[in-house]
């Protein structure tokens, strides 16, 4: 029965990674023909609060507002950091940069969440980490500059800023991981979600509210059925269907395993956007990605007492 429950759960995982792999196919797209990636993210948290509403309330009811107010505070900072910034971060990077340059920045999140609960929460990495961790920095940092070009630093290229964009969005949902594995201590986990989208969603609202356009200017995009459907495909398939599957199938196979499973995210991302979106990376980005996948699956299949796996807020779709 373990045995059959660990299959399961690690088919659960691997379907999630792909379908968080599918989220580019139509995120870009959208963002490509001018869909502003506030409003794109925006709708993903619109989605998402109304379906979890009903069902919180039903599960915790009362529960769900009773928090203190430090509560409060790591909760805001999730949702407006991680939920809202980062996400659009992440969103605007694909105006400027190749998506599976983006996607594989991401996998440099275990790294910065141990960097930084070993700065907050007095965590010690193990030495393994001091070998894969600056290998893991060194190929994301191939994959964004292959030429190893830093004039952008002065000039401000459009593709170094995409890929600026995506490392501070890996950042900030570090960050979030770190204040998430304090707030997971006192507060159910389904709680922490609910809420990260509600401040996600007023972040949102607050940037769309103060952009100086019109709230029907902002809004046009749903007019259109082929922007609407690419809204509630991104919401609902890579972002609330995989993330249901994925905590399946966590709660029914080793973490050993679901991290090798997690690695088809990236590899079928990079693939799908080679194939349907045509772009490709260029060779020394592709050893570079292998470089770093292999680098962070070393960090992530280290012993117990090594914080390495990000949490919800790692994951791409973010709704």
């Amino acid at each position: 029965m373990k045995m059959r429950e660990s299959t399961l759960g690690s088919m659960l995982v691997a379907l999630s990674a792909m379908l968080w792999a599918t989220d580019a196919l139509v995120r870009y797209p959208m963002v490509s023909h001018g869909i502003d990636p506030v409003i794109t993210v925006f709708f993903d948290h619109a989605i998402g609060v109304a379906l979890l509403t009903p069902y919180l309330l039903r599960k915790f009811g009362r529960a769900t507002f009773q928090l203190t107010r430090p509560q409060w505070c790591g909760l805001f900072s999730i949702g407006a950091g991680a939920s809202a910034v980062a996400t659009v971060l992440f969103t605007t990077s694909f105006r400027y940069v190749n998506p599976s340059v983006s996607i594989l920045l991401q996998k440099l999140q275990p790294v910065f969440v141990i960097l930084l609960a070993t700065t907050f929460l007095g965590e010690r990495p193990r030495k393994s980490f001091f070998i894969w961790g600056p290998l893991a920095l060194f190929a994301g940092l191939l994959i964004s500059f292959p030429s190893l070009d830093f004039s952008f630093l002065g000039n401000g290229s459009l593709a170094s800023r995409g890929s600026l964009f995506a490392l501070g969005a890996a950042a900030i949902w570090a960050l979030a991981t770190v204040i998430g594995k304090v707030m997971l201590a006192e507060v159910p986990p389904l709680i922490v979600t609910y809420w990260r989208f509600v401040f996600g969603l007023l972040a949102l609202g607050a940037l769309v509210a103060f952009r100086g356009t019109s709230i029907g200017d902002s809004f046009a995009p749903l007019y259109e059925p082929k922007m609407l459907r690419s809204f509630l495909y991104v919401a609902l398939v890579p972002g609330l269907l995989a993330m249901i599957l994925y905590y399946q199938g966590m709660v029914r196979a080793p973490a050993t395993t679901t991290t090798i499973m997690e690695l088809l995210f990236p590899i079928t991302a990079v693939l799908l956007n080679t194939v349907f979106l045509s772009t490709p990376l260029l060779p020394l980005q592709g050893a570079a990605a292998l470089i770093l996948l292999f680098a962070i699956t070393q960090i992530s299949l280290a012993p117990a007492g090594e914080m390495s796996h990000a949490s919800e807020e790692s994951k791409l779709p973010q709704v």
